[in-house]
Order: structure tokens, then sequence, then C-alpha cells
């Protein structure tokens, strides 16, 4: 038989109260991309963007259209296909 590898993980009672606050911490950092608006209208996704972060300018805009290439962290862009339907992952920048 071949040898067994064991697991050799502390039980959790063994950990630090800081080791497990760390592993069991939920990020709640604000959201820099939404791949989940891929596919629905342009207005929805700036909707969507908009209500999780206001601070956020969202921006819709054809595919394929000549953009700055400047940072903002402020900002975000929507690109949509002739039908108005978000074609690429929009991301702050």
């Amino acid at each position: 038989m071949a040898d067994e590898k064991q697991c050799s993980q502390q039980p959790t009672s063994q950990i630090s109260e800081e080791e497990q606050k760390k592993l069991f911490e939920v990020n709640t950092a604000p959201l820099k991309e939404w791949p989940e608006v891929v596919g629905m209208l342009g207005e929805e996704a700036k909707k969507k963007i908009e209500s999780e972060n206001s601070d956020l300018t969202v921006v819709i805009l054809p595919e394929g259209s000549f953009v700055t290439a400047d940072f903002s962290n402020k900002r975000v862009r929507v690109f949509v296909d002739s039908n108005g339907i978000v074609t690429k992952t929009p991301k702050i920048g």
C-alpha cells in the first residue's frame, strides 16, 4: 500500500483568535469589476454599478470606441454592442 499523507492542519481551537478572524473574514472591499453584467442591457448594467457604488461615474460606450489611456478610480466604462448589450466586463479605470 502507498503511504498516505495526513493533513497536519491545526484544529481551529488551537489557532489564535487573530488567526481565526483572518480565516473567516469576509471581503467587503468595493467591487472593481462587474462580470455579472455582461449580456445585460447597458442601461441596466449602469444602474446596477451605480447602485453598488454611487461615487463612480459610469459611461456607456459603443464597443470599439476610442478612449483615453488615463486611469480614473472614479470611472467605469461599459462597452455595448449595436443592440445595447454589454460585451465585456466593466472595470474601474
